[in-house]
């Protein structure tokens, strides 16, 4: 069985996978009954990342699909993922990858 720790884990990646699209890019705590302090605590101590890490990680390979599975323009697959605009989006993803989308797609 899991621990209460994991659990909340558990639950937290469920949600991440299904609201990392969101535009706020960050979840809400009490969804899982416990507080923001507690959670990103919790999610450190067992996973040995942050919140915010494990979001990134899944809008940034949904990005890296969509550039290298689809013909989407960057401008389409940054609202895909609910960016503001393409040079946020572009700056994030260069932030996660060390290089533009469009130099993923060609070269990554």
């Amino acid at each position: 069985p899991l621990s209460k720790s994991e659990l909340i884990c558990r639950n937290f990646a469920q949600l991440v996978m299904q609201h990392y699209i969101d535009t706020k890019r960050s979840l809400d705590a009490e969804k899982l009954q416990i507080t923001h302090a507690h959670l990103c605590t919790t999610v450190k101590q067992i996973t040995g990342k942050t919140c915010v890490d494990i979001i990134s990680s899944m809008v940034i390979m949904d990005a890296k699909s969509q550039l290298k599975s689809s013909q989407l323009s960057i401008q389409n697959i940054s609202d895909s993922l609910n960016f503001a605009n393409v040079s946020f989006f572009g700056k994030y993803f260069k932030r996660y990858v060390g290089m533009s989308p469009l130099e993923y797609r060609n070269n990554g």
